[in-house]
């Protein structure tokens, strides 16, 4: 189950049933500015982990995990909604520098073949000129698969890609764009994955998309890319989703 910490004056800590965004979850609020905030906090954890909760959703100026992980809570990780995008990333991307996919390599550079990098490769295939496998546990046999499948010419890997998609931190190569698609803060450069239906406040909350597609709650086709380096690609004023609590 999924926790939500929120900043609340007078928040006491105590936890509480909610929804948000149609996904069931445990609402618990702490006064940051109280006398008592770090009891409160142990006592929101607490309260939380026995209720279930194991992963948590909080405010983006929070800096108490080292409380909240030695009680057995974590954040919501968002590496499996990134690599789920990174074909859309890697496409978004060779689009922002002016660059014809048909006519660009991307490279996928990775530890092993998992689900990640072979759905990236499959989609990739139909719309880009070439690609680099440069995974050393199952790339081979993927590049192999690829090559029958597809007609695919694969690159050796260390040839640089038009655009990167490191799915492991040991593997960045030498390609004029990398995206670091791992860690509780991907590095996108300069992209960003919103979803515009949230309200505004939430639209890019990363850790909040991940557990509303987790959850069924926002369909692939519902979280947009955006340029964060230009004017924003969605209007303000669209209808939003009001969360309850």
């Amino acid at each position: 189950m999924i926790g939500k910490l929120t900043f609340a004056s007078r928040g006491r800590g105590r936890a509480a049933p909610g929804r948000l965004y149609g996904l069931n979850i445990l609402w618990a609020e702490v006064d940051p500015d109280s006398f008592w905030a770090g009891r409160r906090l142990r006592k929101a954890g607490g309260e939380l982990r026995r209720a279930g909760v194991s992963r948590l959703l909080v405010p983006g100026s929070f800096d108490g995990w080292n409380v909240l992980r030695a009680m057995g809570l974590r954040p919501v990780e968002t590496e499996q909604l990134v690599r789920a995008k990174s074909a859309p990333l890697a496409l978004e991307s060779l689009e922002r520098r002016g660059l014809a996919p048909d006519r660009a390599t991307v490279a996928l550079r990775g530890s092993c073949a998992d689900r990640a990098v072979r759905k990236a490769a499959v989609e990739l295939c139909p719309r880009v000129r070439n690609l680099v496998i440069d995974v050393p546990r199952g790339g081979r046999e993927l590049a192999e698969w690829l090559r029958w499948e597809f007609g695919m010419p694969i690159l050796p890997h260390e040839a640089p890609g038009q655009v990167g998609l490191c799915f492991h931190p040991d593997r960045e190569g030498t390609d004029e764009v990398d995206l670091g698609l791992y860690g509780p803060q991907p590095r996108l450069a300069g992209l960003a994955l919103a979803a515009p239906e949230l309200a505004q406040e939430d639209r890019e909350n990363l850790p909040l998309l991940a557990a509303l597609w987790e959850g069924g709650k926002l369909a692939p086709e519902d979280i947009k890319i955006l340029d964060r380096t230009g004017p924003s690609t969605y209007n303000d004023t669209e209808s939003i989703l009001i969360p309850t609590q």
